[in-house]
């Protein structure tokens, strides 16, 4: 993912930063006139209930032909360059012919064009055809089958080999096909995230005669396509340039193909055709930028160099943030460490490769605290729905959508093993660790079923009142069941008993005061204190969470989920899941196949509690530091966690006093971490490392 511009940075703090006078913002995020990716034209597609599929360009006369997948109709548009503009010409139906109820086949998801022949092929996809059409319509001798294990979207001719390309996206490939005979001739790997969007496909050439088939492609983050990129088809070897689409309104975009000056790109969704600009810089920015927060006060920036030098090298790299320039790096570098970031505000980082007097750059945004991005991967299974910890084995429970079978990660988010319940379709998941059992819903079922977390045996079952429970959690304070209903209009929260015996008893609804203006979403998770972290609706998208009271009072706590990008706002099931897992809170992202985990705080690094003067143990000296601090002036502590002895979260006398119990009269020893460093397990308090 390379986020040029921060599209989903909240307009709240964008105008906050426009007011402090950060006019940087507004100048490098506006679009320039002929920049990569800006929209030239826009048109609608032709007929009365358009499903475009695919796109090419007659270069003998500059006319672009767009495909329905399924209507049997080509619309033909005449081009122009100065100005850019595209007019609808001529409807003709092609020889595949019209999707057929009830199964609507043939499906059509490919559309090429051979100046060679001046002719045009057609992908029927359903039945893996390949078909040659002349410019007036008509069939081209008999349709060319071809054999592949896969899905076939997207069509492209190779000028240079006269063979044509497809795209399979369950594979993540490109195949090679012979027209003539159908054979398979070669597959090229399409590289990128386990989770992707786009279907498109087109070859380009080089002016020094190498062959290019660029990409469709968008991320977890992008929630639709974002972007498109470019692979050598003699290396197989992913390349630098590319078209950065301007903002989210391309995410639907479906096939491609270039002009025949290659400098704008036409692309189709199933309603319009759009034509956009595909200029590229004098040198390529750095690529494949990821910048995340590492909890510990610190956030690390990782890309690929595109400069003209041997490996992708520039004269130089340079680091921005917020507008400033923050350090300066070798034209080789592909790492960056900010360690003096101020917490709890979201930063605009650029990462600038240097040739000469030219400067070309990419950029991310990056929470520095509550809501930043510390890890993201691709769920082992089929589709996430909800969470449940267990943090004495460190196990991590994840239901997938459309089975019984239950993932168990560490909270690294690596995979451990699987358990397969045998139940169908699990939704929401919780873990009791005085009785060391798992709890689950069924889609459409009212029983919530004990299952036995080692094995995966169901135990025995109990009604929930409901057939909609999507998500379950724990609550270790009042030894009770939370259960998610989503079967209302107004989502709500089931408390029912956990004490064996009386599993199950209504305890009764918990819904927050309508006063406070909030709707659960989805998502639910308990802290120790009873306390518990719960989805909010915003027009329908869960954009937050917030903390709530046991009885659903909110508190003053709110964990933005922007650093999810996209998907929130656009896909539904964008969060169906939470589990607070040590300082992060991981979401499970079911529209996305995603697993992300983000920052309720920054607890910045280990500390050993009462180790007031950072000397790595605990002694007489430690109480005299903090008194001395607190009461006369004294020198600051490193961290001022490690003087809160006692972790009732207040700095006071009371903290030296309890050191000096503990020291010498034998009372309780300091709450973790003691003796050893850790993080902060009472991150929520007021007082930081």
């Amino acid at each position: 993912m390379r986020i040029l511009c921060p599209k989903f940075l909240p307009s709240s703090l964008f105008l906050r930063k426009v007011a402090h006078g950060c006019l940087w913002m507004l100048l490098l995020c506006a679009p320039l006139q002929g920049q990569n990716g800006t929209l030239q034209v826009e048109v609608n597609l032709c007929g009365a209930n358009p499903n475009g599929s695919d796109v090419a360009v007659n270069t003998i006369d500059n006319s672009v032909w767009t495909i329905d997948g399924t209507s049997g109709k080509i619309c033909v548009y005449s081009s122009s360059s100065n100005p850019p503009s595209l007019a609808l010409a001529n409807m003709i139906d092609h020889p595949v012919g019209a999707a057929v109820a009830p199964l609507f086949q043939p499906q059509c998801s490919g559309l090429t064009y051979s100046e060679d022949s001046n002719t045009f092929w057609i992908l029927n996809s359903t039945s893996l055809e390949l078909l040659e059409m002349s410019p007036a319509g008509a069939a081209i001798g008999t349709p060319v089958p071809f054999t592949i294990s896969g899905s076939a979207s997207g069509l492209a001719y190779d000028s240079l080999s006269g063979t044509l390309w497809t795209r399979d996206t369950v594979n993540f490939q490109a195949i090679e096909i012979d027209p003539t005979s159908g054979a398979i001739l070669s597959t090229l790997a399409i590289p990128g995230a386990d989770f992707r969007y786009g279907s498109g496909l087109a070859f380009r050439s080089s002016a020094t005669g190498l062959g290019y088939l660029d990409f469709t492609y968008g991320d977890a983050f992008d929630a639709g396509v974002q972007e498109v990129r470019s692979l050598a088809i003699g290396t197989g070897e992913l390349q630098c340039s590319g078209i950065n689409f301007d903002g989210p309104n391309f995410n639907s975009l479906l096939g491609i193909c270039y002009n025949a000056s290659q400098s704008s790109l036409l692309a189709v969704s199933s309603t319009s055709l759009v034509q956009i600009n595909a200029t590229q810089p004098a040198i390529y920015p750095p690529a494949d930028l990821v910048c995340l927060a590492d909890g510990e006060g610190a956030v690390n920036l990782d890309w690929r160099n595109c400069g003209p030098g041997g490996g992708g090298l520039y004269s130089l790299l340079r680091i921005t943030r917020n507008g400033a320039i923050v350090d300066t790096l070798p034209g080789s570098a592909t790492t960056w460490s900010d360690s003096t970031a101020p917490l709890d505000e979201t930063h605009l980082y650029q990462v600038q490769g240097i040739v000469g007097n030219i400067i070309e750059s990419t950029s991310c945004t990056v929470i520095q605290g509550t809501g930043g991005l510390v890890h993201s991967v691709t769920f082992v299974g089929d589709r996430p729905r909800d969470l449940a910890y267990d943090e004495q084995m460190d196990d991590l429970y994840v239901t997938e959508s459309f089975s019984g079978v239950i993932h168990v990660l560490g909270s690294d988010l690596m995979m451990k093993r699987s358990i397969d319940t045998g139940l169908p379709n699990l939704r929401g998941v919780g873990y009791n660790p005085i009785l060391d059992v798992l709890l689950v819903s069924r889609a459409g079922s009212g029983l919530v079923t004990f299952i036995d977390p080692l094995t995966g045996s169901p135990l025995s079952s109990f009604p929930s009142n409901s057939s909609s429970i999507s998500v379950i959690s724990y609550d270790s304070a009042a030894d009770d069941w939370l259960l998610l209903d989503t079967e209302s209009s107004q989502v709500q929260i089931r408390r029912m008993e956990a004490l064996e015996g009386s599993e199950g008893n209504p305890l009764g609804i918990i819904v927050p005061p309508s006063t406070s203006g909030l709707l659960l979403g989805g998502g639910l998770s308990t802290f120790a204190d009873g306390s518990f972290l719960s989805g909010v609706e915003n027009l329908g998208a869960i954009t937050s969470a917030s903390q709530f009271t046991q009885f659903g009072f909110p508190l003053n706590f709110t964990l933005p989920l922007t650093a999810l990008g996209n998907s929130p706002q656009m896909l539904d099931n964008a969060v169906t899941g939470f589990e607070i897992v040590g300082s992060t809170l991981v979401i499970a992202g079911q529209a996305t196949n995603t697993l992300y985990q983000l920052l309720i705080v920054s607890d910045g690094p280990d500390f050993i509690r009462g180790d007031s003067d950072s000397s790595g143990t605990v002694n007489l000296a430690d109480a005299i530091f903090t008194a001395t601090w607190i009461y006369a002036g004294g020198t600051a502590p490193d961290c001022q966690d490690s003087c809160d002895a006692n972790d009732d979260g207040q700095l006071d006398i009371s903290d030296p006093i309890y050191t000096l119990l503990h020291l010498f009269t034998g009372t309780a020893a300091p709450p973790a971490p003691y003796p050893s460093p850790g993080p902060d397990p009472t991150f929520l308090d007021q007082i930081d490392c």
